[in-house]
Protein backbone atom coordinates (compact mmCIF):
# COMPACT_ATOMS: atom_id res chain seq x y z
CA UNK A 1 0.00 0.00 0.00
CA UNK A 2 1.78 2.97 0.89
CA UNK A 3 4.70 3.25 -0.55
CA UNK A 4 7.42 4.15 2.56
CA UNK A 5 7.16 0.75 3.94
CA UNK A 6 10.19 -1.09 4.33
CA UNK A 7 10.27 -4.70 3.14
CA UNK A 8 13.21 -7.25 4.08
CA UNK A 9 12.35 -11.35 2.37
CA UNK A 10 8.66 -10.07 2.75
CA UNK A 11 9.36 -9.14 6.48
CA UNK A 12 7.93 -4.96 6.86
CA UNK A 13 10.73 -3.91 8.82
CA UNK A 14 10.51 -0.07 8.86
CA UNK A 15 8.85 2.85 7.24
CA UNK A 16 6.16 5.64 8.54
CA UNK A 17 4.83 5.12 11.87
CA UNK A 18 1.33 6.05 9.83
CA UNK A 19 1.85 4.27 6.60
CA UNK A 20 -1.29 1.71 5.92
CA UNK A 21 -0.51 -1.46 5.84
CA UNK A 22 -4.33 -2.58 5.05
CA UNK A 23 -7.17 -0.49 5.40
CA UNK A 24 -7.93 -1.24 8.74
CA UNK A 25 -4.01 -1.27 10.22
CA UNK A 26 -1.19 1.06 10.28
CA UNK A 27 2.34 0.50 10.63
CA UNK A 28 2.81 1.89 14.14
CA UNK A 29 0.20 -0.33 15.70
CA UNK A 30 2.48 -3.10 15.07
CA UNK A 31 5.66 -1.38 16.74
CA UNK A 32 7.40 -3.39 19.50
CA UNK A 33 8.42 -1.54 23.00
CA UNK A 34 12.06 -0.70 21.51
CA UNK A 35 10.09 1.13 18.30
CA UNK A 36 11.37 -1.58 15.88
CA UNK A 37 9.22 -3.58 14.14
CA UNK A 38 9.38 -6.64 12.49
CA UNK A 39 6.31 -8.22 11.11
CA UNK A 40 4.99 -10.73 8.19
CA UNK A 41 2.99 -9.36 5.64
CA UNK A 42 1.13 -12.37 5.27
CA UNK A 43 0.11 -12.49 8.93
CA UNK A 44 -1.13 -8.36 8.73
CA UNK A 45 -3.00 -9.64 5.90
CA UNK A 46 -4.77 -12.31 7.93
CA UNK A 47 -5.50 -10.27 10.57
CA UNK A 48 -6.94 -7.49 7.92
CA UNK A 49 -9.57 -10.28 6.65
CA UNK A 50 -10.33 -11.72 10.62
CA UNK A 51 -11.14 -7.86 11.27
CA UNK A 52 -13.10 -7.85 8.66
CA UNK A 53 -15.05 -11.16 9.37
CA UNK A 54 -15.22 -10.05 12.61
CA UNK A 55 -16.83 -6.75 12.06
CA UNK A 56 -15.06 -5.06 15.13
CA UNK A 57 -11.86 -3.41 16.06
CA UNK A 58 -9.13 -5.53 16.75
CA UNK A 59 -6.49 -4.42 19.41
CA UNK A 60 -2.72 -5.48 18.94
CA UNK A 61 -1.34 -6.47 22.42
CA UNK A 62 1.43 -7.86 22.07
CA UNK A 63 4.32 -8.22 18.95
CA UNK A 64 6.80 -10.31 20.64
CA UNK A 65 5.54 -13.43 21.80
CA UNK A 66 5.87 -14.55 25.48
CA UNK A 67 7.15 -17.77 26.74
CA UNK A 68 3.57 -18.88 27.34
CA UNK A 69 3.00 -18.74 23.30
CA UNK A 70 5.67 -19.24 20.91
CA UNK A 71 8.99 -17.17 21.14
CA UNK A 72 10.30 -18.74 18.48
CA UNK A 73 7.77 -17.14 16.12
CA UNK A 74 9.35 -13.54 15.83
CA UNK A 75 6.90 -11.74 13.53
CA UNK A 76 4.68 -14.57 12.78
CA UNK A 77 3.01 -14.83 15.83
CA UNK A 78 0.97 -11.83 17.34
CA UNK A 79 -1.39 -11.60 20.29
CA UNK A 80 -4.44 -9.64 20.11
CA UNK A 81 -7.97 -8.30 22.02
CA UNK A 82 -11.23 -7.29 21.37
CA UNK A 83 -14.42 -6.79 23.10
CA UNK A 84 -16.07 -9.98 21.63
CA UNK A 85 -13.30 -12.56 22.12
CA UNK A 86 -15.77 -15.66 21.60
CA UNK A 87 -16.92 -14.15 18.19
CA UNK A 88 -13.00 -13.14 17.62
CA UNK A 89 -11.82 -17.13 18.71
CA UNK A 90 -14.66 -18.74 16.00
CA UNK A 91 -13.60 -15.99 13.16
CA UNK A 92 -10.16 -17.51 13.50
CA UNK A 93 -10.60 -20.83 13.43
CA UNK A 94 -12.53 -20.41 10.18
CA UNK A 95 -9.58 -19.10 8.90
CA UNK A 96 -7.35 -21.41 9.89
CA UNK A 97 -9.77 -23.85 7.62
CA UNK A 98 -9.00 -21.74 4.66
CA UNK A 99 -4.82 -21.26 5.61
CA UNK A 100 -4.63 -18.19 6.40
CA UNK A 101 -3.76 -19.05 10.44
CA UNK A 102 -1.82 -22.09 11.41
CA UNK A 103 -3.35 -21.66 15.07
CA UNK A 104 -5.17 -19.77 17.23
CA UNK A 105 -4.52 -20.50 20.90
CA UNK A 106 -7.26 -18.82 23.79
CA UNK A 107 -5.80 -16.91 26.85
CA UNK A 108 -8.90 -15.47 28.48
CA UNK A 109 -9.59 -12.39 26.62
CA UNK A 110 -5.99 -12.62 24.83
CA UNK A 111 -6.24 -14.45 21.17
CA UNK A 112 -2.51 -15.77 20.09
CA UNK A 113 -2.37 -16.27 16.09
CA UNK A 114 0.21 -17.41 14.31
CA UNK A 115 0.73 -17.80 10.29
CA UNK A 116 2.34 -21.20 8.56
CA UNK A 117 5.83 -20.66 7.48
CA UNK A 118 6.02 -18.23 4.88
CA UNK A 119 7.65 -20.43 2.28
CA UNK A 120 5.49 -22.73 2.54
CA UNK A 121 1.68 -21.56 2.65
CA UNK A 122 -1.20 -23.49 2.02
CA UNK A 123 -2.67 -24.04 -1.26
CA UNK A 124 -5.30 -21.38 -2.01
CA UNK A 125 -8.41 -23.28 -4.01
CA UNK A 126 -9.58 -21.81 -6.96
CA UNK A 127 -13.05 -20.65 -5.90
CA UNK A 128 -11.18 -18.28 -3.33
CA UNK A 129 -8.67 -17.07 -6.07
CA UNK A 130 -10.81 -16.09 -8.79
CA UNK A 131 -13.13 -14.27 -5.71
CA UNK A 132 -9.47 -12.66 -5.03
CA UNK A 133 -8.62 -12.26 -8.59
CA UNK A 134 -12.10 -10.36 -9.18
CA UNK A 135 -11.56 -7.88 -5.74
CA UNK A 136 -7.96 -6.97 -6.91
CA UNK A 137 -8.90 -5.73 -9.99
CA UNK A 138 -11.99 -3.69 -8.93
CA UNK A 139 -10.00 -1.84 -6.38
CA UNK A 140 -7.63 -0.22 -9.45
CA UNK A 141 -11.04 1.19 -10.58
CA UNK A 142 -13.44 1.50 -7.63
CA UNK A 143 -12.74 1.91 -3.03
CA UNK A 144 -15.18 -0.02 -0.57
CA UNK A 145 -17.18 -3.20 -1.40
CA UNK A 146 -16.66 -3.75 -4.95
CA UNK A 147 -19.90 -5.33 -5.05
CA UNK A 148 -21.55 -1.85 -4.09
CA UNK A 149 -20.09 0.11 -6.49
CA UNK A 150 -22.19 2.49 -8.75
CA UNK A 151 -20.55 4.57 -11.17
CA UNK A 152 -21.81 7.21 -13.67
CA UNK A 153 -21.17 8.32 -16.86
CA UNK A 154 -17.92 9.99 -16.56
CA UNK A 155 -16.63 7.53 -18.91
CA UNK A 156 -19.31 7.59 -21.51
CA UNK A 157 -20.15 4.07 -20.10
CA UNK A 158 -23.58 5.04 -18.75
CA UNK A 159 -23.86 3.02 -15.88
CA UNK A 160 -21.36 1.22 -14.02
CA UNK A 161 -22.48 -1.62 -11.63
CA UNK A 162 -20.66 -4.13 -9.52
CA UNK A 163 -17.02 -5.73 -9.30
CA UNK A 164 -15.99 -5.62 -12.97
CA UNK A 165 -17.97 -2.10 -13.49
CA UNK A 166 -20.72 -4.01 -15.95
CA UNK A 167 -22.42 -1.03 -17.88
CA UNK A 168 -25.14 -0.10 -20.07
CA UNK A 169 -22.75 1.28 -23.51
CA UNK A 170 -21.45 -2.37 -24.18
CA UNK A 171 -24.80 -4.27 -22.79
CA UNK A 172 -22.95 -6.28 -20.15
CA UNK A 173 -25.07 -4.52 -17.46
CA UNK A 174 -28.20 -5.81 -19.42
CA UNK A 175 -26.69 -8.80 -19.74
CA UNK A 176 -26.02 -9.38 -16.09
CA UNK A 177 -29.58 -8.20 -15.06
CA UNK A 178 -31.24 -10.65 -17.45
CA UNK A 179 -29.28 -13.74 -15.59
CA UNK A 180 -30.24 -11.75 -12.48
CA UNK A 181 -33.94 -12.05 -13.12
CA UNK A 182 -33.40 -15.80 -14.47
CA UNK A 183 -32.21 -16.64 -10.66
CA UNK A 184 -34.66 -15.56 -8.91
CA UNK A 185 -36.87 -12.56 -10.25
CA UNK A 186 -39.09 -11.67 -6.95
CA UNK A 187 -35.97 -11.06 -4.97
CA UNK A 188 -34.59 -8.75 -7.67
CA UNK A 189 -37.78 -7.02 -7.67
CA UNK A 190 -37.95 -6.61 -4.07
CA UNK A 191 -34.47 -4.60 -4.05
CA UNK A 192 -36.28 -1.84 -6.05
CA UNK A 193 -38.70 0.45 -3.81
CA UNK A 194 -41.76 -0.46 -6.01
CA UNK A 195 -42.69 -2.33 -9.13
CA UNK A 196 -43.12 0.99 -10.95
CA UNK A 197 -39.43 1.71 -11.04
CA UNK A 198 -38.64 -1.57 -11.83
CA UNK A 199 -40.42 -1.75 -14.66
CA UNK A 200 -39.37 1.65 -15.45
CA UNK A 201 -35.71 0.27 -15.11
CA UNK A 202 -36.20 -2.78 -17.00
CA UNK A 203 -37.35 -0.50 -20.34
CA UNK A 204 -33.86 1.21 -20.07
CA UNK A 205 -32.38 -2.18 -20.34
CA UNK A 206 -34.45 -3.23 -23.14
CA UNK A 207 -34.32 -0.51 -24.87
CA UNK A 208 -31.19 0.95 -27.23
CA UNK A 209 -27.83 1.40 -25.50
CA UNK A 210 -27.82 4.58 -27.06
CA UNK A 211 -30.75 5.99 -25.22
CA UNK A 212 -29.74 3.68 -21.89
CA UNK A 213 -26.90 5.99 -21.68
CA UNK A 214 -28.26 9.05 -22.31
CA UNK A 215 -30.89 8.29 -19.59
CA UNK A 216 -27.81 7.39 -17.61
CA UNK A 217 -25.83 10.71 -18.42
CA UNK A 218 -29.25 12.74 -16.90
CA UNK A 219 -29.34 11.12 -13.69
CA UNK A 220 -25.00 11.10 -13.38
CA UNK A 221 -24.34 13.47 -10.34
CA UNK A 222 -21.04 15.91 -9.79
CA UNK A 223 -18.53 17.42 -11.63
CA UNK A 224 -17.11 14.63 -13.24
CA UNK A 225 -19.89 12.64 -13.33
CA UNK A 226 -19.27 9.43 -11.05
CA UNK A 227 -21.97 9.77 -8.41
CA UNK A 228 -25.40 8.53 -9.39
CA UNK A 229 -28.88 9.68 -8.76
CA UNK A 230 -31.31 8.05 -5.64
CA UNK A 231 -33.48 5.97 -5.59
CA UNK A 232 -31.33 4.32 -8.30
CA UNK A 233 -28.14 4.12 -6.54
CA UNK A 234 -30.00 2.49 -3.43
CA UNK A 235 -31.82 0.17 -5.49
CA UNK A 236 -28.07 -1.34 -7.54
CA UNK A 237 -26.63 -1.34 -3.95
CA UNK A 238 -29.62 -3.36 -2.62
CA UNK A 239 -29.08 -5.97 -5.47
CA UNK A 240 -25.26 -5.61 -4.34
CA UNK A 241 -25.66 -6.74 -0.84
CA UNK A 242 -27.84 -9.59 -1.74
CA UNK A 243 -25.44 -12.90 -1.63
CA UNK A 244 -27.61 -14.49 -4.32
CA UNK A 245 -27.15 -11.87 -7.02
CA UNK A 246 -22.93 -11.33 -5.64
CA UNK A 247 -22.73 -14.77 -6.74
CA UNK A 248 -24.51 -14.05 -10.12
CA UNK A 249 -21.96 -11.15 -10.49
CA UNK A 250 -18.71 -13.42 -9.73
CA UNK A 251 -20.38 -16.39 -11.86
CA UNK A 252 -20.63 -13.70 -14.92
CA UNK A 253 -16.88 -12.69 -13.89
CA UNK A 254 -15.79 -16.23 -14.13
CA UNK A 255 -17.40 -16.43 -17.82
CA UNK A 256 -16.48 -13.61 -19.46
CA UNK A 257 -12.87 -13.26 -18.20
CA UNK A 258 -12.00 -16.62 -16.93
CA UNK A 259 -12.02 -17.97 -20.60
CA UNK A 260 -9.11 -15.68 -21.32
CA UNK A 261 -7.33 -16.31 -18.43
CA UNK A 262 -7.65 -20.12 -19.40
CA UNK A 263 -6.65 -19.21 -23.09
CA UNK A 264 -3.08 -17.35 -21.77
CA UNK A 265 -2.44 -20.29 -19.45
CA UNK A 266 -2.91 -22.32 -22.28
CA UNK A 267 -0.14 -20.65 -24.65
CA UNK A 268 2.27 -20.34 -21.62
CA UNK A 269 1.95 -24.18 -21.24
CA UNK A 270 2.94 -24.80 -25.07
CA UNK A 271 5.76 -22.23 -24.64
CA UNK A 272 7.47 -22.60 -21.32
CA UNK A 273 7.65 -25.81 -19.15
CA UNK A 274 7.21 -23.58 -16.39
CA UNK A 275 3.69 -23.74 -14.66
CA UNK A 276 1.73 -20.93 -13.54
CA UNK A 277 0.35 -21.30 -9.94
CA UNK A 278 0.89 -18.87 -7.82
CA UNK A 279 -2.37 -16.80 -7.20
CA UNK A 280 -0.17 -13.27 -7.69
CA UNK A 281 0.84 -14.52 -10.98
CA UNK A 282 -2.86 -15.64 -11.80
CA UNK A 283 -4.53 -12.73 -10.32
CA UNK A 284 -2.12 -10.30 -12.86
CA UNK A 285 -3.20 -12.44 -15.61
CA UNK A 286 -6.68 -12.22 -14.60
CA UNK A 287 -6.41 -8.30 -14.22
CA UNK A 288 -4.68 -8.49 -18.02
CA UNK A 289 -7.72 -9.79 -19.44
CA UNK A 290 -10.15 -7.63 -17.95
CA UNK A 291 -8.39 -4.27 -18.70
CA UNK A 292 -6.57 -5.84 -22.37
CA UNK A 293 -8.25 -8.50 -23.35
CA UNK A 294 -6.83 -11.41 -25.25
CA UNK A 295 -3.21 -12.37 -25.04
CA UNK A 296 -2.78 -12.53 -29.18
CA UNK A 297 -1.54 -9.11 -29.81
CA UNK A 298 2.00 -10.08 -28.10
CA UNK A 299 2.09 -13.66 -28.66
CA UNK A 300 5.35 -12.54 -30.86
CA UNK A 301 6.93 -10.69 -28.58
CA UNK A 302 6.70 -12.94 -25.93
CA UNK A 303 7.49 -16.00 -27.90
CA UNK A 304 10.96 -13.87 -28.60
CA UNK A 305 11.53 -12.78 -24.92
CA UNK A 306 11.31 -15.69 -23.62
CA UNK A 307 13.53 -17.93 -25.82
CA UNK A 308 16.32 -15.17 -25.00
CA UNK A 309 15.92 -14.70 -21.51
CA UNK A 310 14.50 -18.66 -20.41
CA UNK A 311 12.98 -17.23 -17.29
CA UNK A 312 13.49 -19.38 -14.22
CA UNK A 313 10.24 -18.87 -12.55
CA UNK A 314 6.95 -18.19 -12.86
CA UNK A 315 7.56 -14.52 -11.43
CA UNK A 316 9.70 -13.90 -14.44
CA UNK A 317 7.87 -15.47 -16.86
CA UNK A 318 4.36 -13.48 -15.99
CA UNK A 319 6.21 -10.25 -15.81
CA UNK A 320 7.56 -11.06 -19.76
CA UNK A 321 3.64 -11.37 -20.04
CA UNK A 322 2.33 -8.71 -18.71
CA UNK A 323 4.97 -6.11 -20.15
CA UNK A 324 4.85 -7.12 -23.61
CA UNK A 325 0.83 -7.07 -23.57
CA UNK A 326 1.01 -3.79 -21.30
CA UNK A 327 3.02 -2.70 -25.17
CA UNK A 328 0.30 -3.31 -27.27
CA UNK A 329 -1.85 -0.70 -25.74
CA UNK A 330 -2.51 2.75 -26.81
CA UNK A 331 0.65 4.66 -26.16
CA UNK A 332 -1.43 6.96 -23.26
CA UNK A 333 -2.22 3.52 -21.42
CA UNK A 334 1.08 1.44 -21.66
CA UNK A 335 2.35 2.24 -18.62
CA UNK A 336 -1.08 2.19 -16.67
CA UNK A 337 -1.45 -1.16 -17.87
CA UNK A 338 2.01 -2.11 -16.95
CA UNK A 339 2.11 -0.34 -13.69
CA UNK A 340 -0.99 -2.37 -12.70
CA UNK A 341 0.18 -6.12 -13.58
CA UNK A 342 3.76 -5.10 -11.71
CA UNK A 343 1.74 -3.51 -8.66
CA UNK A 344 -0.14 -7.28 -8.64
CA UNK A 345 3.32 -9.02 -8.99
CA UNK A 346 4.98 -6.99 -6.45
CA UNK A 347 2.00 -6.33 -4.49
CA UNK A 348 3.24 -2.67 -3.86
CA UNK A 349 3.02 0.77 -6.32
CA UNK A 350 5.83 0.26 -9.22
CA UNK A 351 6.50 3.13 -10.99
CA UNK A 352 6.41 2.82 -14.92
CA UNK A 353 7.87 5.42 -17.44
CA UNK A 354 6.83 4.51 -20.82
CA UNK A 355 6.92 6.29 -24.38
CA UNK A 356 6.77 9.32 -22.20
CA UNK A 357 3.62 8.56 -19.92
CA UNK A 358 4.42 7.64 -15.94
CA UNK A 359 2.11 5.06 -13.85
CA UNK A 360 2.36 4.67 -9.98
CA UNK A 361 -0.74 2.37 -9.71
CA UNK A 362 -1.56 1.37 -6.06
CA UNK A 363 -4.47 -1.15 -5.03
CA UNK A 364 -5.89 -0.87 -1.59
CA UNK A 365 -6.58 -4.79 -2.27
CA UNK A 366 -3.27 -6.37 -2.60
CA UNK A 367 -3.81 -7.80 0.82
CA UNK A 368 -5.59 -10.42 -0.78
CA UNK A 369 -2.39 -11.51 -2.91
CA UNK A 370 -1.42 -14.13 -0.76
CA UNK A 371 1.87 -15.89 -1.86
CA UNK A 372 0.35 -19.09 -2.29
CA UNK A 373 0.09 -22.08 -5.17
CA UNK A 374 -3.48 -22.28 -6.61
CA UNK A 375 -4.46 -25.63 -6.72
CA UNK A 376 -6.44 -27.25 -9.60
CA UNK A 377 -7.23 -23.46 -11.48
CA UNK A 378 -7.24 -24.91 -14.93
CA UNK A 379 -9.84 -27.78 -14.30
CA UNK A 380 -12.03 -25.07 -12.45
CA UNK A 381 -11.82 -23.15 -15.44
CA UNK A 382 -12.80 -25.28 -17.91
CA UNK A 383 -15.85 -25.83 -15.87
Amino acid sequence: MASSIIYDNEFIVGGSANSRLTPNFKLKEFLKPNGKIFVHRELVAGLQLLRENHGASISVEQITPSASFNPAADGLGIVVTTEDTDRLDREARKLIKSGYFSQADRQGTRLYLEISDPENLPAVTPASAFDCGVKVTAAFETSGDPYLQVTGNFDGAGLSFGPIQCNLKSGTLQELFRRMRGEDEVSLKSCFGNEADYLAFWKILDGSRAKAVKWADQLSTGNTKHGFSRPWKGYLQAIGREPLFRGVMLHYAYDKYGKLLMSALAFLNGLSPIKITNLRCLAALYDMGVQQGSLQKAYNAIRRRVTSEQPSDEFALTRIVVEERAKTALQRWRADCMSRRLCILERQPVSISLDGHTSRRSNGSSYLLRNSPVKGLEKYLAG
